[in-house]
């Protein structure tokens, strides 16, 4: 069997002194630390207090205590919460130093005299660096006395979600935005898609309700305010920072937004009638949704499709490309075709900044490393070295200028990214800021068009408490910048 074969992934922290880790499946998430703790009537070694994640109460450890070290209260910055045999805890930390594979053969089994408690199982060296980890038994953690842990929300949620669905009566699923602080929503069936950076540009269509034209695959989609849709004061021309795509019988538009905040499930008796008024336009309308203390007016979905002025918009989708063979809309009923769906989605996502907040599933993710300190730099535009690790010589690739935005690098502060692409090429990406590693609650799937830059969207957190950012396909990504290079490459050999 191959070390690869046997091999497991670990992510790495640093808490004072200490350099540890724990396997990947045992890490729920990574979560900015509190200014201060809630205070547990408990006198456990090296409990610090608790921390309210999302309505779930997180016992919070410090290992440097554990240890018998001087505590890392004052410089610990992140909190790793640990799932371990259906229990979650919280271990303060310094820093997350990224993930790393370890081979079966790699890792030293470690023996406790004395007949204490071993919080460590085994150690191994790391091999970019040679630092010693040493790797954490959760169980044993637990199980010490005056530790406390909580239960798993996690381990119930599937069972709770059925006895959930047979009481409860019909749900809908929105997609929520807000409008210069007006909450706006919409079923999520009549969404095409998302723009997480809306560019407008002005057009002959401009007028009272429609705010210009943005481009989306090829086309010019008129740009529609829906606040000034429904009658009420227009959005600001600060206040249209994203779109939200909808379907059309013959074409698409885009309802312009400041933010999208979420996709959530709600009852739909949650769903208010709205009383006869003559602002809003109540005939746009399917109702007044409150949740999370926000209320949001619901779109009807099927009203805004049979509008006529806005029917008229839609059949306006004019192709910019003036060599294309078909300068007309889309063809009648394409939009129905490619309306929009969500799909449940349940695992880990690692969130960062990159020019733009993002989020990537963990899996496409081989390891997580500093800066290399030792490195051939280039100036090849987002390719802005090569290194080698683990035998392998790898490409340093500025991961925000392949995203469009600016970042110049910081070594002392910047992380890469190794993804592996087909053919088994292993590409570095150039991160500036990593967030957390985070759950998933909702996808959109995958679609034909774009690649990797296709910027679907991804909601982060719990079905409570979620909020949504661009999915960014790494793999897809660099394996379709790197074969634009290729084939630039072989026509300019002159």
């Amino acid at each position: 069997m191959s070390t690869a074969a046997v091999s497991t992934l670990y992510g790495v922290f640093r808490t004072g002194e200490l350099r540890m880790a724990l396997p990947l499946e045992e890490l729920r998430e990574v979560i900015v630390r509190p200014s201060e703790f809630s205070a547990l009537p408990s006198a456990g070694p090296g409990l610090l207090g608790a921390v309210n994640l999302r309505h779930t109460v997180i016992p919070v450890i410090d290992p440097c205590l554990l240890a018998g070290r001087p505590s890392a209260v004052e410089t610990g910055e992140v909190i790793i919460v640990v799932s371990s045999e259906g229990r979650l805890f919280g271990l303060l930390a310094d820093a997350i130093e990224g993930s790393t594979h370890v081979a079966a053969e790699s890792l030293l089994a470690v023996r406790m005299g004395g007949g204490g408690p071993a919080l460590f199982s085994h150690t191994f060296e790391r091999a970019d660096d040679q630092a010693v980890i040493a790797l954490l038994d959760a169980a044993t953690i637990v199980d010490m006395p005056g530790i406390p842990a909580i239960a798993d929300p996690a381990q119930r949620s599937a069972a709770s979600e059925t006895v959930r669905g047979q009481r409860q009566g019909p749900r809908r699923t929105l997609l929520m935005f807000e409008c210069d602080g007006t909450g706006l929503s919409i079923d999520v069936t009549h969404v095409h898609s998302v723009v997480p950076d809306l560019r407008l540009h002005s057009s002959p269509l401009d007028g009272p309700i429609c705010r210009g034209v943005a481009h989306l695959d090829g086309h010019a989609v008129p740009a529609i305010d829906p606040l000034a849709l429904l009658g009420l004061p227009g959005q600001t021309a600060s206040g249209a920072r994203r779109g939200v795509v909808v379907s059309l019988p013959r074409g698409l538009i885009v309802l312009t937004a400041t933010d999208v905040t979420e996709i959530s499930t709600v009852p739909a008796e949650d769903i208010l009638a709205v009383p006869a008024v003559t602002s809003p336009d109540r005939a746009l309308l399917a109702g007044l949704l409150t949740t999370d203390g926000r209320q949001h007016l619901v779109l009807d979905g099927r009203a805004l499709r049979e509008t006529g002025d806005l029917a008229a918009f839609g059949t306006l989708n004019i192709r910019l490309d003036p060599h294309a063979a078909d300068n007309g809309p889309p063809p009648p009923g394409a939009a129905d075709r490619d309306e929009h769906r969500v799909v449940t989605s349940v695992r880990k996502f690692l969130t960062y900044h990159a020019g733009m907040d993002a989020a990537t599933p963990l899996e496409q993710i081989d390891e997580i490393l500093p800066f290399p300190a030792v490195r051939l730099s280039l100036d090849g535009g987002s390719v802005i070295g090569m290194f080698t690790h683990r035998r392998k010589t790898i490409p340093l690739v500025n991961l925000p200028a392949l995203l469009g935005r600016e970042h110049t690098p910081a070594p002392d502060a910047d992380r890469v990214l190794l993804v592996t692409l087909t053919g088994d090429t292993t590409v570095g990406l150039v991160v500036p800021d990593l967030r957390a590693i985070e759950q998933s609650v909702w996808e959109e799937p995958e679609t034909a068009v774009g690649g990797g830059r296709d910027r679907r969207l991804v909601s982060i957190g719990t079905p409570e408490d979620n909020r949504l950012l661009p999915y960014v396909d790494l793999v897809a990504l660099a394996a379709e910048h790197f074969a634009g290079e290729k084939a630039g490459a072989g026509g300019s050999r002159l």
